[in-house]
């Protein structure tokens, strides 16, 4: 990433890189002339530190593309941000899945891969799942950081606490996905990634203070408070589904009688699709288990939200699906149970939001390598 040239260690030569350099990334591409001007950098500077950046391969000058238009007399040089010099990974490892997005430097999704995997699947099974998916993601690009979100609290990049699964407790996700590797490895706690992720490209875009909800095959809570995701001092803040008095544990199982799924497995996409489909027909009994289901979701929510008073409650996992459905009853029960009503959304994010999530995590730890000006930036073992 963008270092300090030629030896130069001064703070006010950190401050020129990162000048030239967030121009570039900002515009797309620019002129010298331009550059020097949106980054305050005289010409000079701006030259010579263009051709360090050239040489560490993060910016490349733009080519006059056969057959363009030339301008009259000598073309000025254009430069852009080289985002593909590299890529970012965000890794979501989970009971059923194990999904891999692919990123540029610029949080673009460029490639995916995805694994099924059992909850009953060693850790040592689970990871090799995690080892193939990234590689087929990545496809031979150079990784800069590898993003990891997966269920339990996470802490230090270890899996501190997993009741979902038992095998998974101890991990050490950092050693276990980044030794060996070039990159380092930042790990979060699944549902955490999943609020950055809404956050960054979902319902919450440019909300400060959110509670998420990711609802599938069991609920839990993602907290951001102030833009910043609140991991809590042992990081499991959110955590509330631990609690046998709110009935989250059994919230689902309507879902499950009128799906007749496996109730070991957890409600599959299917049922809820099958009851909330129901609902739409005009079954009687479907709306009576989404009643019951939001009764349950809604004491557990309404607690979080007279706890952190936020501007809006996002529905993601598998049951978003359901949009309007189970938004607009849960919307009427938060206004009976708080003080204040709630906006409540249904996220968009579909089951890649833990992954995307992780690749934000990625790019923030880039970011700091190329912006910060002190030049620090997240260790190993990073997390959310």
């Amino acid at each position: 990433m963008a270092r300090l040239s030629r030896g130069d260690p001064s703070l006010l030569r950190r401050l020129n890189v990162v000048a030239v350099l967030r121009s570039l990334y900002d515009a797309g591409e620019l002129t010298l002339t331009e550059l020097v001007k949106a980054s305050e950098v005289s010409r000079p500077t701006v030259e010579e530190i263009i051709a360090d950046l050239e040489e560490q391969g993060l910016v490349v000058e733009v080519t006059v593309q056969p057959g363009a238009p030339r301008p009259v007399g000598r073309p000025a040089k254009r430069y852009r941000f080289r985002e593909n010099a590299g890529c970012l990974a965000g890794l979501d490892i989970g009971p059923h899945k194990v999904l891999c997005l692919v990123s540029d430097l610029r949080g673009e999704i460029v490639g995916s891969a995805r694994v099924d995997v059992r909850p009953e699947m060693s850790a040592a099974q689970r990871l090799a799942a995690a080892h193939s998916a990234v590689k087929e993601a990545t496809g031979g690009r150079r990784v800069r950081v590898l993003g990891v979100g997966t269920t339990g609290i996470v802490s230090a990049g270890k899996v501190v606490r997993s009741d979902r699964l038992p095998d998974w407790e101890g991990v050490d996700l950092v050693a276990e996905l980044g030794s060996g590797r070039p990159y380092p490895v930042l790990a979060g706690n699944d549902t955490k990634l999943a609020t950055l992720a809404e956050h960054w490209r979902g319902a919450a875009h440019d909300t400060g203070d959110v509670i998420y909800l990711l609802v599938g095959r069991s609920i839990s809570v993602g907290v951001l408070l102030g833009g910043k995701i609140h991991k809590g001092y042992n990081g499991g803040a959110g955590e509330i589904g631990v609690l046998r008095q709110l009935g989250w544990h059994t919230a689902l199982d309507g879902f499950l009688s009128y799906g007749k799924d496996d109730p070991a497995s957890g409600p599959s996409s299917e049922a809820a699709k099958r009851v909330f489909d129901a609902v739409r027909a005009g079954d009687p009994g479907a709306a009576a288990i989404v009643q019951a289901f939001v009764a349950d979701l809604a004491t557990g929510v309404a607690a979080t939200v007279l706890t952190v008073d936020p501007q809006l409650v996002v529905i993601g996992g598998g049951l978003s699906q359901a949009g309007d459905l189970l938004a607009e009853p849960l919307r009427a029960e938060l206004a009976r149970l708080c003080l204040f009503p709630v906006q409540v959304e249904t996220s968009v994010l579909g089951d890649e939001s833990v992954a995307l999530g992780a690749v934000r995590l990625a790019l923030d730890h880039v970011e700091a390598e190329l912006f910060g000006v002190a030049g620090a930036v997240g260790r190993p073992g990073g997390e959310v």
